[in-house]
Parts: C-alpha cells; sequence; structure tokens
C-alpha cells in the first residue's frame, strides 16, 4: 500500500464513524421525541400521574425479543432524558413529566397535540385528571 491509499482507507473509515455517529443521534433524538409522546399519551404529567416503567410500555425488551430486531433507542433517550431532568423519578420509582417542563415543551411545539383530545390535568373540566 502506498501512502495515498492509506490516506483514502483513513478518510474512508473516519467518514463511516462520523455518518454512525450521525444516524445514531438522529435515531436517539427521534426515539426522546417518541418517549415525549408516550408520557403525554399516558398523561404522566406531573408527581400526581407518575407511571410506571411497565404502565407506559417501556420496559426493555429481554435478550431474545431483541434477538433480529432493529435496535430500540428509547432505552437511551430515556435515560438521556432522566439526565436531562426533563422526566423525573418519584421516590417509589414512577416516572413522570415535571408539568413545568411538559408546558415548555407545548410551547416549543416538541410536543404536539397528535390524535384525539387531550385533557390538561390542571384544565381537566370533569375533575378526572385530580
Amino acid at each position: 500500500m502506498n501512502g495515498i491509499s492509506i490516506v483514502i482507507l483513513a478518510l474512508s473509515c473516519l467518514a463511516l464513524f462520523i455518518l454512525a455517529q450521525y444516524i445514531s443521534g438522529r435515531m436517539t433524538r427521534r426515539a426522546a421525541l417518541r418517549v415525549l409522546e408516550i408520557f403525554r399519551e399516558h398523561k404522566a404529567i406531573g408527581t400526581h400521574q407518575a407511571k410506571t416503567i411497565d404502565e407506559l410500555g417501556l420496559r426493555p425488551p429481554g435478550l431474545v425479543e431483541r434477538f433480529g430486531r432493529m435496535r430500540d433507542y428509547k432505552q437511551t433517550a430515556l435515560n438521556l432524558l432522566i439526565k436531562a431532568e426533563a422526566i423525573r423519578m418519584t421516590p417509589d420509582g414512577k416516572l413522570y413529566i415535571p408539568e413545568e417542563k411538559f408546558n415548555e415543551l407545548m410551547r416549543k411545539g416538541t410536543l404536539r397535540a397528535g390524535g384525539g383530545v387531550w385533557i390538561h390535568p390542571r384544565r381537566d373540566p370533569g375533575g378526572e385528571g385530580k
């Protein structure tokens, strides 16, 4: 191998590495948005409506379930959201989005109203969200 071939090989490897990191970041961002949507759909807003990981359907799949599937980035996204304090945990292990963070995400347009009618727990006329 001459010098030019080594440089081309090194640049190709670097380009593949950068592409892999970019794709991983995009997939994690997409999964983070999906995790936030799951919290919205399950109305896990505020400590009074916190849900378990099983109630939210975010339990990590087992080894057999993962075999043959594409990687699920939701666990990575959930951990990042917890570290960023966009999602918090109660002392008994339940998860929720703090109401102020939820309102901020709605204002920014990060969370969409989505399908169906969703009533904010504080504005629930029937009192079911209390």
